[in-house]
């Protein structure tokens, strides 16, 4: 029989090696954000708004399903409890999740507005980011628009070292970020009502998720 300290220990284990993650993960913001070009304050300001804001959507539209949602509904039968799968063609609520779309988006449009001398290089990488990230994309039913998590921002990293030079971390950034927000979700628009989903979040972990992640990764990777 293992003994409870070991249980212990495993869980104090967990504990620690999630705030190590955490804190890994303030310090790669920290610095992919200063080599963009981010004071301090600022950082602090888009971190806070990001994390904080993580599970705010705000509700966009409403679309009338056409495929049917599969939900589950409780049945008793002498006393025992059964869940049932019922689909129904249902309304999909699709929303913009702020700390994933909004707070990036802001954050680009800064960026472009400060950096106005490579905003033709800027403007082109987030055309091809797009037109790529669009093409990898796809539907999983009752899930979203999904995209492999490591090729737009590892692309992004590399046309920005392409065509960037010491701006690459501002166009990997912004390519990356605003890439995947036009590619994979506003030009998906017309498969929303097809997903079998009773809610879409745009820049939400787990439908639309990644596009903080990939901004923050490209910039790292032209570092």
């Amino acid at each position: 029989m293992k003994p409870v300290v070991y249980r212990h220990h495993t869980n104090r284990a967990y504990v620690i090696l999630a705030v190590l993650l955490f804190v890994f993960l303030l310090f790669s913001v920290f610095v992919s954000f200063s080599a963009i070009g981010f004071t301090p304050l600022e950082i602090v300001l888009i971190a806070m708004a990001s994390f904080l804001d993580a599970d705010v959507n705000i509700p966009v539209a409403t679309l009338k399903s056409k495929e049917p949602i599969v939900g589950l509904r409780q049945i008793s039968w002498f006393g025992i409890d059964f869940l049932v799968p019922v689909y129904s063609y249902e309304e999909t609520i699709v929303a913009v999740n702020f700390g994933g779309a909004i707070v990036p988006v802001f954050a680009s449009a800064y960026l472009l507005i400060t950096h106005l001398k490579i905003l033709p290089q800027a403007l082109l990488a987030i055309v091809v980011m797009s037109v790529l990230i669009h093409f990898m994309a796809f539907p999983v039913r009752g899930v979203g628009i999904v995209t492999p998590f490591f090729l737009p921002p590892v692309l992004s990293a590399l046309l920005a070292i392409l065509i960037g030079g010491g701006a690459a971390p501002v166009i990997a950034y912004t390519s990356g970020t605003l890439g995947s927000l036009i590619g994979a979700d506003l030009m998906n628009l017309n498969r929303l009502d097809r997903l079998g989903a009773s809610f879409v979040s745009i820049g939400g972990a787990g439908v639309f998720d990644g596009v903080f992640l990939t901004g923050l990764i490209a910039a790292l990777l032209t570092l």
